[in-house]
């Protein structure tokens, strides 16, 4: 919902509602994965730490230039939850997969509402941004009800795809 895509994660997104939503719980269609990974942390706090989710899933956005107005993309999204984990233990991730898969990336840091300030970046290939990463920041963790630092980034693989010019 609008509640768990922009308020509850600290930022501004251009969602598509649904017209005739029969619940408040649906109401938009997903403009991100990082949200629903969030909520899992959420609703297993009674579990032991470390926890490590990733999802691979549909993304919705506008984009006029579609014969529906709207745009799907795939995106993969991981969080860490811990008492020790930090940007640095998502970039390694993200740092394994692309040479896995023998891609050029450049980070670049940036500012994003969900991250903390100096522990974010988005991740470049090709000029065109495919990923952001780092470490979540107090007001989100507060907002999901978490109680541990998390660490997380969100790679859409079909900018990826498209980038690497397949």
């Amino acid at each position: 919902n609008k509640e768990s895509q922009c308020r509850k994660m600290s930022v501004e997104k251009q969602l598509v509602e649904l017209a005739n939503s029969i619940s408040s719980d649906y109401n938009v269609l997903r403009a991100w994965v990082l949200p629903s990974l969030m909520e899992i942390l959420s609703s297993n706090k009674h579990h032991e730490y470390p926890q490590k989710v990733f999802a691979v899933g549909t993304t919705f956005s506008k984009n006029s230039k579609m014969e529906t107005n709207i745009e799907e993309s795939q995106s993969l999204a991981a969080v860490i939850a811990s008492e020790k984990t930090d940007y640095t233990e998502a970039r390694q991730i993200l740092d394994y997969l692309f040479r896995s898969l023998g891609v050029k990336y450049e980070i670049i840091e940036t500012e994003h509402g969900s991250f903390v300030n100096g522990r974010a970046a988005c991740v470049s290939v090709n000029g065109k941004k495919v990923a952001y990463l780092g470490e979540i920041n107090l007001e989100v963790i507060q907002n999901w009800n978490l109680e541990v630092p998390v660490s997380a980034f969100e790679l859409n693989l079909t900018e990826l795809y498209n980038s690497l010019g397949k």
